[in-house]
Formats: C-alpha cells, sequence, structure tokens
C-alpha cells in the first residue's frame, strides 16, 4: 500500500513502513532523551539502531523482498533517513 496514493506529493518510493520507520524515530528519540541524552548523541543512536534493523532485515529477507539490489538500496537508505530525520527534528 503507497502512501502516495493517498497524498500526490509524496515520492513514491515511501511505503506503509516508512510510516513505521517514522514512529521508530520518534519513540526512540524520546525514550533516549528521557534517559537523558540530548543532541547529536540522540540523533547518532538512532541512526545506529536504524542501521542495526536495516542490517537485521538483510540478514533475515536479504533483498528478494524488493526484487532488486538497487530497490532494497533505495528502500533501506529511505528508512534510515526517515528516522534520523526525524531524531533531528525531535531534538531541535
Amino acid at each position: 500500500m503507497k502512501i502516495s496514493r493517498y497524498f500526490s506529493w509524496v515520492n513514491s518510493k515511501l511505503n506503509v513502513w516508512s510510516f513505521w520507520h517514522l514512529l521508530g524515530g520518534l519513540f526512540l528519540s524520546k525514550v533516549f532523551m528521557l534517559y537523558g541524552f540530548e543532541g547529536m548523541d540522540v540523533i547518532m543512536l538512532v541512526l545506529f539502531m536504524a542501521l542495526l534493523w536495516e542490517a537485521i532485515e538483510w540478514k533475515l529477507e536479504n533483498y528478494q523482498p524488493y526484487g532488486s539490489l538497487k530497490a532494497w538500496a533505495e528502500d533501506s537508505f529511505l528508512d534510515i533517513f526517515i528516522a534520523t530525520a526525524c531524531a533531528w527534528w525531535m531534538v531541535l
């Protein structure tokens, strides 16, 4: 299910899993800030968690669900970017 079906301005690379990465970035940022981390520490921790998640996905699924290595790389980059951008927004 593509988000772009409902919002014409959204890039077609965004999908329903992008929403979960957005929520994960916001949630993890809030949790890390509650534990006393600030600024760049929060952003780097969320980046690390997003990279770890994508590494786990790669280990379990490889790129087959995406059809090609290029499609997997684009999806993974966007998921990591979304989570990290949310962390950056939270610490502003």
